[in-house]
């Protein structure tokens, strides 16, 4: 993980600014258009504007905990799986929960999904139509979700994890003990995370978080 230290006050702001004010890439990549979600009793139906709906069957015991649709994405979160749906792929992509997971909050974009259990953080990028999953430490919660357009971020009591539409994984920064995170903001292609001692921003098409003092 690569982190620049930037010593001039005058420049945070002007950085900030102008990550905010960056234009996102087309909002229509991966084409398939808004996604409607439905859930029956033996099956989900994702349908959107590209075509009829795309079925993905429930296993024996399986039930739907929760949906939703957003954009080109759909989420499912059932008593075994979560599944996402790519609407420029017309694919459902699942991922497994252990036995004793339990899920807590999940962040729903256009084009990607951010959810955390007890022993793990998901992220799922519409585009790829792929889950990534990043276990969490022994001592470790997530404390809140939060995304804006193609980047999202899961804050926990001991790192920040950045995970983007564009860039493939988690990337993390770990706070030190005194740290307290004051605030989270952020655009289309950025997240701006304000702690106690540095601002740190993680930009949607970076492999790393930027730290300024």
């Amino acid at each position: 993980m690569r982190r620049f230290l930037v010593h001039i006050p005058a420049l945070i702001m002007v950085f900030i600014a102008g990550l905010l004010l960056t234009p996102s890439l087309s909002q229509n990549q991966g084409g398939g258009g808004q996604v409607t979600i439905t859930p029956t009793a033996d099956k989900v139906i994702a349908w959107s504007a590209a075509g009829g709906g795309v079925e993905e069957s429930l296993q024996p015991g399986e039930s739907v905990v929760t949906s939703g649709a957003r954009g080109h994405t759909g989420f499912v979160q059932t008593s075994t799986r979560l599944l996402g749906f790519s609407a420029g792929l017309r694919q459902w992509r699942e991922v497994s929960l252990g036995v004793e997971e339990r899920i807590g909050r999940h962040q729903l974009l256009p084009f990607l999904i951010l959810a955390h259990s007890n022993q793990q953080v998901y992220g799922f990028q519409e585009t790829r139509g792929h889950w990534t999953a990043l276990s969490l430490g022994p001592s470790e919660k997530v404390v809140q979700l939060r995304g804006h357009g193609h980047v999202a971020v899961a804050i926990t009591n001991e790192r920040a994890l950045g995970f983007s539409t564009y860039t493939g994984g988690f990337f993390n920064i770990a706070w030190t003990p005194e740290e307290r995170v004051l605030s989270v903001d952020g655009s289309q292609n950025g997240m701006v995370v304000r702690t106690s001692s540095r601002t740190v921003i993680f930009k949607s098409q970076s492999t790393g978080w930027t730290e300024v003092r």
